[in-house]
C-alpha cells in the first residue's frame, strides 16, 4: 500500500516522491548500488548494472542482495514499485532466450541498466516478469512501476498480461490496485469532469475544489488515496523554489501515510509507511524520513560517487 507521485516546481526542478508502505518488518533504508556491480536475480542469473543507482532498499535476510523499492540513477531516471493486487498476470517458468526477472528484480533492471526512459521503453518487449518468490519472502508479490525523467515525463508499467508495455501517466500519481485507468475514472467521477483520461479541464477542477476549501478524500484505500494526492498536486499553486517543493511533498505524503501500530507488527496484513522519500532528480539528492526516528537524511548520488565507488552501502535509517 503506496502512494507516489512526480512533480516539477516552478524552478524547474524535477521530483518523484513516495511513500513505502508495507507489511514487512525488514529494515528499509538508502541504498547505493554501483556501476559495474554484479548481482543475481532471484532465479539465479546474474547481470550487471551500467550505471549506479540510489534508492530505498532492503537486505535479503537470506542470500546476498539488495531490494529497491524505488531510487534513481546517474542519468536522472527513477523508478518505483507499488503493489498491484488482484491485477497482475506473471508466468510460472522462464523463457529461453528472454530477459528474465522476478518482479522484485525489475527496479535494478530498469535503474542499472538503462540511460533513458526511451531505452527502457524499446527493452520491454524483452522482459518476461517470472512469478517466483525473492529468497525468504512469503509471497510473490504483485507490482506495477511509475517511472519518470528530467523531462518530466512520468510513465507507468503494469504487468496485466501479454508483453509489457508503458502508458504516460499525464495525472503523475500513483497508488495500488486498480489499475491507472480506473484511477483516472474515479479522478474525473469525484471532480465531476466527463471522460476517463487527465486533461486540462481535470487539472482546472482540482484547482477549483483546492479553492472551495472542501475536504480531501482520507482513509488507506487506494482510490481515496489515489483522488487526495492528484487533486492536492494539480490544485495547488507551483511550489516557487526546489527547497519549498521538498517541503511540500513531504508534506503531502504525511496527510497519506498509513500508521504503524505496534500490537499489529507481526501480522502479514499490517501495511504501515515505513518511509517517505523525495526524489530530487536534476541534483540527484534522495530525502529519506523513516518512520522509526522522522530524521530527514539527504544523500546525493554525485558523479565522483558514481565513479569512484565500487561497493554497494546500505546507509543506516537514522
Amino acid at each position: 500500500m503506496c502512494t507516489s507521485l512526480t512533480y516539477t516546481a516552478a524552478s524547474g526542478h524535477h521530483f518523484f516522491a513516495r511513500t513505502m508502505d508495507f507489511p514487512t518488518t525488514t529494515p528499509w533504508r538508502p541504498v547505493f548500488l554501483p556501476r559495474h556491480y554484479r548481482w543475481r536475480t532471484a532465479l539465479g542469473d546474474s547481470r550487471t548494472t551500467q550505471y549506479a543507482l540510489l534508492g530505498g532498499g532492503r537486505i535479503a535476510s537470506d542470500f546476498s542482495a539488495y531490494l529497491m523499492a524505488d531510487g534513481v540513477n546517474e542519468t536522472g531516471i527513477t523508478c518505483a514499485e507499488l503493489y498491484l493486487p488482484g491485477a497482475v498476470d506473471y508466468v510460472d517458468d522462464p523463457v529461453a532466450g528472454r530477459v528474465n526477472l522476478t518482479p522484485q528484480d525489475f527496479i535494478n533492471w530498469v535503474l542499472g541498466e538503462h540511460a533513458t526512459l526511451a531505452e527502457v521503453v524499446a527493452d520491454l518487449p524483452r522482459v518476461t516478469l517470472v512469478g517466483r518468490k525473492w529468497g525468504a519472502d512469503r509471497y510473490v508479490y504483485p507490482f506495477h512501476w511509475i517511472l519518470s525523467d528530467r523531462q518530466g515525463q512520468t510513465l507507468v508499467i503494469e504487468p496485466t498480461g501479454g508483453p509489457l508495455t508503458a502508458q504516460v501517466n499525464a495525472a503523475g500519481v500513483l497508488t495500488n490496485t486498480p489499475v491507472l485507468a480506473a484511477h483516472l475514472q474515479n479522478l474525473n467521477d469525484f471532480l465531476q469532469v466527463p471522460g476517463a483520461t487527465f486533461t486540462a479541464a481535470t487539472q482546472r477542477a482540482a484547482q477549483a475544489y483546492i479553492a472551495s476549501g472542501a475536504s480531501l478524500p482520507a482513509g488507506p484505500v487506494p482510490t481515496r488515496r489515489f483522488v487526495h494526492t492528484a487533486v492536492r498536486r494539480w490544485g495547488t499553486p507551483l511550489a516557487p523554489t526546489s527547497d519549498a517543493a521538498v517541503t511540500q511533498l513531504f508534506r503531502w505524503l504525511a496527510e497519506v501515510q498509513l500508521p504503524y501500530d505496534p500490537t499489529r507488527r507481526h501480522e502479514g496484513n499490517h501495511n504501515y509507511t515505513h518511509y517517505r522519500g523525495v526524489i530530487d532528480l536534476d541534483r540527484l539528492t534522495y530525502h529519506f524520513i523513516p518512520r522509526t526516528t522522522h530524521h530527514l537524511q539527504q544523500i546525493t548520488l554525485t558523479p565522483e560517487m558514481a565513479a569512484h565507488r565500487h561497493f554497494p552501502h546500505a546507509y543506516p535509517a537514522d
